[in-house]
């Protein structure tokens, strides 16, 4: 990230840890580092981590939440004529950097040593860039200057989130990996709903708003740097990392459990973002609302679908640890989310979209509540935790990509009706590639 001063370095090799310790089979991986250290004694229950893993999470949700309604009225005022495209083109690029920003320092994240340990200096350094870049977004009317701004921004925040997901298999001992998935996913969705609101009350000044909200970033990364403390590993042994041994480690790992994890987040993210990439624009130029209306339903919406989701949430992951089971849990949840967009496929109106938030919110509840836990069982070896969950990351990344586009295709050639046939398709293909997992139950 450019804000530490730790070298890339490799692990030398080190007794496996045990399967038990993590859920996950020990396998030879060509494509990263193949040893780990053993960390078994650092993984305990949840204690202190736990609040700050909620804490974190709202406070990197809430920016991103209200920095996209925010941008949309931005460059509404600003390219009223290119709004869709030029909204496109500025989060196809901030996701492209966002997936560099994930494997790059998840690699080296996984490499670092220092005083500090290896996650948390690139938790707060990745803070630190991701909201200078958005605040700088916010202050200058050149439309290349804020896709510039806007890159650097989910570069810094998912160099941040690879090292923060990385805390649980680190951390946590299996048996509480349910509930930290579940904190993650509860303040997710509180995050989620504060920045609706703050985006709400901001539309009519939102480069103020784009300007003010990243800094809760800062705030929850000094949080966890001095309150959630990791062990120094900067005597570790360590052998120099040639360049293209560096290279190689950033290819994804060869695990078919790992690809069809990675296929079925990808499917179920880009369901849900699908319709919520052109909220604004689905009340304002298909329901035919004004913008000061539009703002109004979706702070409505967005809480509503936090209320639903927060209740799912909570219980979602408590219940995961004590049956021990994950794939049924994620499957009912991308189910539910394929089944909100059909009263709006069908007679699309605020009252059906309001059902899609609430019937959403409870599946998209419960699905963040425990993937994560079903993404850090799925990994197939050790050592490289944050650089292979980074990549499993880009799940959720890449729909940025591809979702404005794919959504903004479907807008021009069919109308906006098609965005909730596209939800329903893609959630359900989603919860059939996590069927077809192996190793998870």
């Amino acid at each position: 990230m450019g804000s530490h001063q730790y070298m890339p370095d490799a692990d030398v090799p080190a007794p496996p840890e045990p399967p038990a310790a993590t859920g996950r089979e020990p396998a030879d991986d060509p494509h990263g580092p193949a040893h780990d250290p053993p960390r078994a004694e650092r993984r305990e229950r949840l204690g202190r981590l736990g609040p700050l893993l909620l804490t974190s999470h709202i406070a990197w949700a809430l920016p991103s939440a209200a920095a996209g309604t925010l941008l949309q009225a931005l460059l509404a005022d600003e390219r009223p004529d290119s709004k869709v495209a030029s909204y496109a083109v500025l989060t196809a690029v901030g996701a492209g950097a966002a997936v560099l920003g994930t494997v790059v320092a998840g690699a080296l994240s996984d490499r670092t040593r220092s005083r500090f340990g290896r996650r948390n200096p690139w938790i707060l350094g990745g803070a630190l860039v991701s909201a200078g870049g958005l605040a700088a977004a916010g202050l200058t009317p050149v439309f290349a200057l804020q896709v510039l701004c806007f890159a650097v921004y989910q570069a810094g925040l998912n160099a941040m989130l690879s090292a923060l997901h990385a805390l649980l298999p680190d951390r946590v001992a299996k048996v509480s990996l349910g509930k930290a998935s579940a904190l993650g996913g509860v303040g997710y969705l509180i995050g989620t709903t504060l920045g609706g609101v703050v985006a709400s009350k901001s539309v009519d000044d939102p480069t103020a708003g784009i300007q003010l909200v990243p800094w809760t970033m800062v705030v929850a990364a000094l949080l966890v740097f001095f309150l959630a403390r990791d062990a120094s590993n900067a005597d570790e042994p360590r052998e120099r990392v040639a360049p293209r041994a560096l290279l190689r480690s950033l290819l994804p790992p060869r695990d078919a459990d790992f690809l069809w994890a990675f296929a079925g987040r990808f499917c179920v993210i880009l369901a849900i973002f699908t319709v919520a990439f052109y909220q604004l624009y689905l009340f304002t130029d298909f329901l035919g609302l004004s913008t000061e209306r539009a703002s109004e339903v979706i702070a409505l919406g967005t809480a509503l679908l936090g209320a639903g989701a927060l209740v799912a949430s909570a219980s979602a992951g408590v219940l995961s640890d004590r049956i021990g089971r994950r794939k049924p849990l994620v499957v009912v949840a991308s189910v539910l989310v394929g089944v909100a967009a059909v009263p709006a496929l069908i007679a699309p109106s605020i009252p059906t979209m309001i059902a899609f938030y609430l019937i959403a919110g409870v599946g998209y509840g419960t699905y963040l509540s425990v993937d994560q836990a079903l993404m850090v069982e799925v990994l197939p070896h050790g050592g490289s935790e944050a650089k292979d969950l980074g990549f499993l990351s880009i799940a959720n990344t890449a729909p940025l990509v591809l979702g404005p586009l794919l959504a903004a295709g479907l807008v021009t050639v069919a109308g906006y009706r098609t965005l909730f046939a596209a939800t329903f398709v893609l959630a359900l293909v989603g919860g059939g590639c996590v069927l077809m997992i192996r190793r998870v139950r």
